[in-house]
This record gives C-alpha cells, structure tokens and sequence, in this order.
C-alpha cells in the first residue's frame, strides 16, 4: 500500500473518529496471505474503551468499503495505543504536559543521548523538559524517540 492509498484511508476515517470524538493516533498497513491488515491506533479524552474500538472498527470497516479505496480483503484492527504509546505529534506532548518522560534526544552527528524529566511545556517547535540538569528545550526534530514513564 503507498503513500496515497494511507492518506486516503486517513482522509475517510478522520469523519467517522471524528464523530465518535477520537483522534487517529497511528495507521499502519501490513500484506499477508493475500490480505491486507490496517491497524487503527487511536485515542480521545478519557481514554478507548473496548466498546469504542468494536463500534469503529465497524464504522470504519463501513466507510472503506464504501471508497472504493482497498480493491482486494481487508482486516481492521482498532485499538487505544496503551500506556506505553510512543509521543510522536504536538498533540501527544500536549496531552502528556506535566508528567514524566523519556525521550532520546540526537545530536547533529544524530548520536542518542536519553533524557528523562517532567515535560514542562510544549512549544510550536520544540519541548522543555525539567530534567536534575535543569530545564532543557528539545527541538521536535532532535528527539527520536519519546513516551510516558511509567510507573508501577
């Protein structure tokens, strides 16, 4: 499936999440057997319950065959992002302002370094994160990889 074909399938779903108030956290498609497997990763306030992921996976089932978009089998899988979901948009640090994360910051020879702390704000194109360093400030385009402490 190329990139087109997932834009379209973003554009058709985005109504129908809309309408159940929740947000397309992540889409991936997978072909095996003949078949495509679509993966609807997605949130809203108050978090996904099992009904609301049964209820749009069958309203987005609806709307895709409807398109026209996919011309051979598909399956849907919706389900929330979990505990662990990765912090990859704006919209994901927003909704994660004053808890703790780690996140891995890359230098300009694109080198790692992890950085943990409370993430303190969250600004058009960066992160401030308080860290036992102190406050740093994290371009979106310097962190490769991010999420939500967890603690048990």
């Amino acid at each position: 499936m190329d990139d087109s074909q997932l834009a379209a399938i973003r554009h058709v779903s985005e109504p129908v999440l809309a309408q159940e108030a929740a947000e397309l956290v992540e889409l991936t498609a997978s072909h095996r057997s003949g078949q495509w497997f679509l993966r609807f990763l997605v949130d809203k306030v108050g978090g996904v319950t099992i009904h609301d992921c049964t209820r749009l996976n069958h309203r987005l089932q609806e709307a895709l065959d409807g398109s026209g978009i996919i011309s051979e089998g598909c399956t849907l899988e919706v389900s929330s992002p979990g505990l662990d979901r990765p912090l990859a948009s704006k919209r994901d640090f927003e909704r994660a302002l004053g808890e703790q994360i780690q996140l891995d910051q890359v230098d300009e020879q694109q080198i790692a370094r992890p950085v943990q702390g409370q993430l303190l704000a969250v600004q058009p194109e960066a992160v401030v994160v308080k860290t036992s360093e102190g406050n740093l400030t994290i371009a979106f385009g310097r962190i490769r990889r991010a999420q939500k402490v967890i603690r048990w």
